[in-house]
C-alpha cells in the first residue's frame, strides 16, 4: 500500500460472486419500550434491529425454506411470531432460540394483536376462528378460541377503553367485531365487491375514538364508525391491493402501502375553523419501492416499510420529510479470510464455498483499473449443513482449517490442497463442544477454536487434542462480536448491553473491561502491530483500548471525542475494522456503501458529514464506488479483499412487479 498525495492505493481483490439473496420482508413490527424493530423475511429469518443505534442489526435468529413468519408482535418486551406452522412461537432474544411454542388448534397464523396491558394476545387463522393466549406470567399459555366464522381471518386488531374489550377481523368481504368476554360476534361490516371478485380485507388498524381503518384488495382505504357498525370514508387512491398499514403514534395519520409499491399518507384535519368535525385527507409520500409493499410499522416518528424488493424505507414524517435506505445485509461473519493462503470462505443459508482467489502480474507505481489475471479464481469445496439445518456461524483458519455450526453441532474439517492439477482432500477434525455455536474464531496459528456456544458460554478447544476450557465470563449478556489478538494472548467480546470484556487466552480469566460508551459497538479488532483493540461503535466513532495500559490510547483520548455524531451516512455502522501489514498508522474500516482509510498521523478536528465533503486533508478517506459492500480485510502481503453484492443483482433475482403505465405508455 502507498500513500500518494491525496490519495491511498490499495491492490484488490473484488469478489463480486457471492450469491447472497435476502429474502422478501413479510412482515414488521416494532417495540416502543426497547426501540427495536423486528421484521421477517420469506425464508422465516427473523431480524432484530436497534433504532436508536443507526439501525444496527443486534441478532438474527435463522429461517428455514419450510417453514414462515407470517406475523410479528412485541409484547411486554418480548417478541411473540406465527406462520403456517399454526404454533404461536416465543423467541428467546437472549438465547436466540424459540423459547416456547403453543399450537392454535386452527390451522395457519396469518396475524396477531394485544389487549393494552398487554396480558393477552390474539391470533387469527386459516380456520376462521381467534385464539386467546394468556402471556402475563413470563409464560404462554392456550386460553380458548372464540365462535368460528365461514372464511379466513387475515388482518385483526383489538379495541381496549374504558373497560370495553372488542377484537376486530378482517376476512373474505367482511370486517367482524367479536366480544372478548362471550367470543361471540356482535357486528358485521360488509364490503362491496369489485368485477365480481371478493373483497380480501388484508390489514386492520382501530384508534382509540373507535375509528376502524382498512385496506382491502380493491386499493380502497375505507374508515369505519366502530361504534355504529357503519362506513365513514373511502379512499380508492391505490392501483392495487392495499397489503399494510399503520398509525401514527397519536392517532393522527395513517399510513398505506401495497402492490403498487406507492407509500399514502392520511391525516386527521378540522373540517372548518368554527367546528370540532374533523375529515381525513390524503397525500401520497413517495414511490422509493420497485415492488410490493407488504409490511409497514410506525417507529420513532418514521414510517418503516418494507417488501418484495427487500429492502427497508426509513421516511422521517416529523419535521423535514427525509428517505433512507436500510441495506438488508446479512448478519456479521459470513465471509471470511485465510490470509496466508489467499482463500476466502462464503457462508450461505444451507452450505458454505471455500474459494482461492485469482492472481495478476505486479503493478507498477502507474498502474491504475483492473490488472489482467494470470491466474482464475477457483471453487475449491462446496460444504453442505445436515439436511434440514441451517447454518448458524463458520469461520476458516489461515492455514485452511474450516469450522461451522448448524442446529446439530460444529464441525471441523481440515483442507488439504495439492497442485497441479489442483485437487482438494476434506479430511475431518473431531470437534468435542457439546452445543451448536452462534460464534467460531481461530486463532492466528490455527491451533484453537474459540467458539461462543448457544449457552451463553465462551470455550476453546485445541483442535489438534479435543481438549476444551471455558471463559471465566464477566457478564452474562448477548455476546454479539468476538475477536482473538494476532498474537494469540487475548480474546475480546461486546454485549448487546454496551459492555467490552478483554480475557487471557493463556488462563481464560477476565482481565479488564473498556469504558462503557452511550452508543453500541458494532465492530471491534486488535492491531496487528501493538497491544490495542480498536473498537468502533454505532455513532461512527472509533476507539483504541491498550491492553496493557488497560486504558485508552494517547490517539484515542486525543481524537475519539471529535468524530461527529453520524459523520457518515445515516442508517448505516461500521460493519468490519482491518489494519495493512505495512502500515500501524492506517485503519481501514467500512459501512455498506463505504470504503474508509483513516490514517492516524493527520488531523482530526470535529469530523462531520459536511467537513468530511469538503476538507481533503483530514484524516479519513471515503471510497463510495462500492454497494452494498459486505466484507473488507487485508491477506498478510498487504492486498484488500471486498465482497460486494450490488443491489441491481439483488433486483435480478426478484419477482416481476405490479405494471403500470407511465407517461401514456404501457
Amino acid at each position: 500500500m502507498a500513500d500518494q498525495g491525496e490519495q491511498v492505493k490499495f491492490q484488490v481483490h473484488h469478489i463480486r460472486f457471492f450469491e447472497y439473496q435476502p429474502q422478501t420482508i413479510n412482515c414488521i413490527a416494532y417495540d416502543e419500550v426497547t426501540h427495536r424493530i423486528a421484521l421477517s423475511r420469506a425464508d422465516a429469518t427473523v431480524e432484530i434491529l436497534n433504532t436508536k443505534e443507526n439501525w444496527y442489526q443486534e441478532m438474527v435468529f435463522p429461517g428455514n425454506k419450510d417453514a414462515s413468519v407470517e406475523t410479528l408482535l412485541w409484547c411486554q418486551g418480548r417478541l411473540f411470531a406465527g406462520g403456517i406452522s399454526g404454533n404461536v412461537v416465543e423467541l428467546d432474544l437472549v438465547k436466540k432460540l424459540v423459547k416456547k411454542s403453543v399450537s392454535a388448534n386452527a390451522g395457519p397464523i396469518w396475524c396477531l394483536t394485544k389487549n393494552a396491558e398487554g396480558s393477552q394476545i390474539a391470533a387469527g387463522t386459516e380456520d376462521g376462528c381467534v385464539t386467546l393466549f394468556d402471556v402475563s406470567d413470563d409464560d404462554i399459555e392456550f386460553s380458548r378460541g372464540f365462535g368460528k366464522q365461514e372464511g379466513r381471518i387475515l388482518s385483526i386488531a383489538w379495541y381496549n377503553q374504558d373497560g370495553v374489550n372488542i377484537v376486530i377481523t378482517g376476512g373474505i368481504n367482511n370486517i367482524r367485531q367479536w366480544s372478548v368476554k362471550s367470543g361471540q360476534p356482535i357486528s358485521r361490516m360488509t364490503l362491496g365487491r369489485k368485477f365480481q371478485k371478493d373483497t380480501i380485507v388484508w390489514c386492520l388498524a382501530v384508534t382509540k375514538d373507535f375509528t376502524i381503518i382498512s385496506g382491502d384488495s380493491r386499493g380502497i382505504v375505507t374508515f369505519w364508525n366502530g361504534k355504529e357498525s357503519t362506513q365513514m370514508k373511502t379512499f380508492e387512491c391505490h392501483k392495487a391491493d392495499i397489503l399494510s398499514l399503520c398509525l401514527s403514534q397519536d392517532e393522527t395519520k395513517v399510513y398505506t402501502g401495497g402492490v403498487d409499491s406507492t407509500l399514502f399518507q392520511f391525516t386527521l384535519h378540522a373540517a372548518d375553523p368554527v367546528s370540532e368535525r374533523k375529515r381525513w385527507v390524503h397525500q401520497r409520500l413517495h414511490s422509493r419501492h420497485t415492488h410490493d409493499i407488504r409490511a409497514l410499522a410506525y417507529a420513532n416518528d418514521s414510517v418503516v416499510s418494507g417488501g418484495v424488493d427487500t429492502l427497508m424505507w426509513v421516511t422521517k414524517v416529523k419535521g423535514k420529510q427525509t428517505v433512507s435506505e436500510v441495506a438488508p445485509l446479512p448478519p456479521p461473519g459470513v465471509c471470511h479470510v485465510a490470509k496466508t493462503k489467499n482463500l476466502v470462505q462464503l457462508q450461505y443459508q444451507n452450505y458454505i464455498e471455500v474459494w482461492r482467489l485469482g492472481a495478476a502480474k505486479a503493478p507498477s507505481a502507474e498502474t491504475r483499473g483492473m490488472l489482467p489475471l494470470i491466474e482464475k479464481r477457483i471453487r475449491l469445496v462446496r460444504l453442505d449443513a445436515r439436511d434440514g439445518h441451517e447454518i448458524l456461524c463458520s469461520t476458516i483458519s489461515n492455514n485452511g482449517v474450516i469450522a461451522f455450526s448448524d442446529v446439530r453441532g460444529v464441525r471441523v474439517f481440515d483442507l488439504l490442497i495439492s497442485e497441479t492439477p489442483t485437487s482438494v482432500t476434506l479430511k475431518k477434525v473431531k470437534c468435542t463442544f457439546a452445543h451448536p455455536a452462534h460464534h467460531l474464531m481461530f486463532t492466528s496459528d490455527g491451533s484453537h477454536l474459540v467458539a461462543v456456544l448457544i449457552t451463553g458460554s465462551i470455550q476453546v478447544v485445541k483442535v489438534s487434542t479435543g481438549e476444551i476450557h471455558a471463559f471465566n465470563r464477566a457478564s452474562e449478556s448477548l455476546i454479539h462480536r468476538l475477536t482473538i489478538s494476532p498474537d494469540d494472548q487475548h480474546l475480546a467480546v461486546a454485549t448487546i448491553n454496551h459492555e467490552v470484556h478483554i480475557y487471557s487466552m493463556k488462563n481464560y480469566q477476565h482481565i479488564c473491561s473498556c469504558p462503557v460508551q452511550s452508543s453500541q459497538v458494532s465492530a471491534l479488532t486488535f492491531s496487528p502491530h501493538s497491544c490495542v483493540l480498536v473498537l468502533a461503535y454505532c455513532n461512527h466513532s472509533i476507539y483504541e483500548f491498550d491492553v496493557v495500559k488497560k486504558n485508552y490510547t494517547q490517539w484515542s483520548r486525543e481524537n475519539s471525542e471529535s468524530f461527529g455524531k453520524n459523520w457518515l451516512k445515516p442508517l448505516r455502522y461500521i460493519q468490519n475494522i482491518a489494519f495493512s501489514p505495512g502500515d500501524p498508522q492506517k485503519i481501514i474500516f467500512h459501512t455498506s456503501n463505504a470504503l474508509c482509510v483513516l490514517d492516524k498521523t493527520k488531523p482530526l478536528p470535529n469530523l462531520t458529514l459536511e467537513t468530511k465533503k469538503t476538507d481533503k486533508t483530514l484524516a479519513v478517506r471515503c471510497c463510495y464506488k462500492y454497494k452494498y459492500l459486505l466484507f473488507a480485510d487485508t491477506t498478510s502481503d498487504g492486498m484488500l479483499v471486498i465482497v460486494e453484492r450490488p443491489p441491481s443483482e439483488i433486483e435480478d433475482n426478484l419477482l416481476p412487479s405490479f405494471k403500470q403505465k407511465k407517461f401514456g405508455i404501457s
